[in-house]
């Protein structure tokens, strides 16, 4: 078994498989399992919809970045990646959901690279990729439209590109690009992103500040874009910290 391992043919056949496993489980049906939209759904769509005709959410707001939708003030970034299916697939459950299994998808693939990258044990990294791939839990998150679900997927990818980065700094940009977006995503990751990418920092910080400074000086000012407007949607909309509250 080692020396198939060994093996990157036998490798990339096995991740194929792992990924078109994961694929299977959590497309299949999915427009019709589970049986109907819950209200978060509906209102995930409909102001999808509502931006991609208008340009403005279900209130009238231009392009917010936060949604008013049920007084819930949601993150608006999920809303935002259901817009380009929806020429493809109108306004249906499927649209809906596509873009959370699409996530879950490539955090099969990402979760494989990033054990990779810590244990450097391809047999582990397969391992890994496979119990997610059939892991209940992430398969039923993965088939409904859960913010939180993109929100792991850029959790993962961002822990990853930050790993990558500490060799080749380039991929830090990818890392500020990940992290701060996800603040975007859901409410709960605005607080264990920044504790997350925190705790990347005090661990790697020798590796990390030993890199060229542009990359570093890159990595802030990515971040910084990426998070700048929801603070000052949050700053201008008090109701809009409710849910952090």
């Amino acid at each position: 078994m080692r020396q198939l391992l060994q093996n990157k043919f036998f490798e990339t056949g096995m991740l194929i498989f792992i990924i078109f496993v994961a694929a299977i489980l959590r497309l299949y049906q999915i427009g019709t399992v589970p049986p109907s939209p819950d209200w978060d759904e509906v209102a995930l769509g409909y102001n999808a919809y509502s931006i991609l005709l208008t340009g403005r959410d279900e209130y009238g707001e231009i392009m917010p970045f936060v949604l008013q939708s049920f007084d819930d003030y949601k993150p608006a970034l999920y809303t935002y990646l259901i817009i380009p299916f929806l020429p493809f697939f109108d306004l249906s459950v499927f649209s809906i959901r596509l873009p959370s299994a699409i996530f879950g998808i490539l955090t099969v693939l990402a979760t494989y690279f990033l054990v990779k990258v810590l244990f450097q044990n391809r047999g582990l990294a397969l391992l890994t990729a496979f119990l997610l791939a059939i892991s209940p839990w992430h398969i039923q998150f993965s088939r409904v439209a859960f913010e939180t679900n993109v929100g792991l997927a850029f959790n993962v990818f961002g822990a990853l590109f930050f790993l990558k980065g500490l060799k080749k700094p380039w991929y830090l940009l990818g890392a500020a690009l990940f992290f701060g977006l996800n603040v975007s995503v859901y409410q709960s990751d605005r607080i264990f992103t920044p504790l997350l990418l925190l705790t990347l920092i005090c661990i790697f910080w020798r590796q990390l500040f030993s890199l060229p400074k542009k990359f570093l000086f890159l990595f802030v000012v990515i971040g910084m874009i990426t998070v700048v407007p929801l603070v000052y949607a949050l700053a201008t909309n008090s109701n809009a910290l409710a849910r952090l509250k």
